[in-house]
């Protein structure tokens, strides 16, 4: 079966429940802001980190619940640099020079809670984040802020569906299945599934065991997608 027949099996609904009950990333998310219980700083936090979430020494999975376990401790951006120097130190002078002008961007970006609302145009944070970062819009690390970012506000209480043109973060695991944007474009146009969900049925789906997914409807369509991505692996 083609991927965009197995796509077209999910509804959008169902594509959200899996994402907050079987992504690693999103769960350690979670237990970050039940720690923090500050959604300001949850925010720019996970923004931060998800700027310089590249050349990691592990896997993103692991390299997030890292994250969620340090500033469940050390609740404030001000330890970024012993966090980045303990757990992502490849280019570490390039990191620390994007967490700076980021952290800039945001601290004029939310001033308060109240600004918080501002963020909802994820389309809108994409032109602003790829200004201050002189990158495409498309480029990775700036559609995976993007998608951090929605799941931070969805934790926080928000409704997210990611919009249809924010592209697909193409790192090692997407870039698997093809590395071209427009493939990936095409197939969110054909199954009607915006392309970070998309990303996030792929990126899940890869590591996850089948077992853990209780839900009979849900499981036999990850299976039919683990099928198609086994030959990838």
């Amino acid at each position: 079966m083609e991927l965009v027949e197995i796509l077209k099996k999910f509804r959008i609904e169902e594509i959200l429940y899996f994402e907050e009950n079987y992504d690693r990333q999103f769960l350690a998310l979670k237990n970050l802001y039940k720690n923090l219980n500050n959604r300001e700083m949850f925010i720019k936090l996970s923004i931060l980190n998800a700027v310089n979430s590249f050349k990691l020494k592990m896997r993103g999975e692991e390299y997030w619940e890292k994250f969620s376990e340090f500033f469940s401790v050390k609740k404030s951006y001000e330890y970024f640099l012993e966090f980045l120097k303990s757990y992502n130190n490849i280019f570490l002078s390039i990191k620390l020079r994007r967490f700076k002008k980021v952290k800039k961007f945001l601290d004029k970006e939310i001033k308060s809670e109240n600004d918080i609302e501002k963020l909802l145009n994820l389309k809108r944070f994409v032109e602003n984040l790829s200004k201050t970062l002189n990158q495409k819009q498309t480029d990775k690390t700036i559609v995976f802020s993007a998608k951090i970012l929605g799941y931070t506000l969805r934790i926080i209480g928000y409704k997210i569906i990611f919009p249809f043109d924010i592209q697909i973060p193409i790192d090692y695991r997407i870039g698997k299945i093809s590395k071209s944007m427009e493939f990936w474009k095409k197939l969110s146009e054909k199954c009607k599934i915006p392309p970070l969900h998309i990303d996030s049925l792929i990126w899940i789906s890869y590591n996850l065991d089948i077992e853990k997914i209780k839900e009979g409807n849900l499981k036999s369509k990850i299976i039919l997608l683990k099928s198609y991505l086994s030959k990838y692996l």
